[in-house]
């Protein structure tokens, strides 16, 4: 089982911006689970997070849920949102207030160059879960 475990690939699948408005920040994912050995794998739904400078900024709901992966098959998890208001991001980017509209406007206009700018912050997310009772926590991808 240990080998299964290893064997295992777990990734982020195409983690984004969703939605920026007067609300604040919304993310999603999905999560993909490749096992290319000939025995099922057990895992835990993952709990996704997001994150800048080290601090966690939002988090999904941890559910004491498996899922089994079928043996020589790629099972992607549903997609994942997370929320994120204005005043959470506020201890790390100053005068937010201000930038709000031209967040909003950078993020409508489809430019992640200007979005990045304009928040003035990196955002990472990652995930942790369990293969076959195995702890297992990815490398963080960076969102903007």
């Amino acid at each position: 089982m240990q080998n299964v475990g290893d064997q295992t690939n777990i990734t982020m699948v195409n983690p984004r911006v969703h939605a920026v408005n007067l609300g604040g920040l919304s993310f999603r994912t999905e999560v993909a689970i490749n096992n290319p050995s000939k025995d099922s794998v057990k895992i835990t739904k993952p709990v996704v997070s997001v994150k800048s400078k080290g601090k966690l900024l939002s988090q999904s709901n941890a559910e004491n849920k498996e899922i089994i992966i079928k043996p020589l098959s790629v099972t992607q998890i549903d997609t994942i949102e997370l929320q994120i208001n204005w005043m959470t991001l506020s201890g790390l980017i100053s005068n937010i207030v201000t930038k709000v509209p031209a967040v909003i406007t950078a993020f409508k206009s489809g430019n992640k160059k200007n979005l990045i700018d304009q928040l003035g912050i990196p955002i990472t997310m990652s995930f942790s879960t369990y293969v076959n009772g195995l702890f297992y926590e990815s490398e963080p991808s960076k969102i903007i």
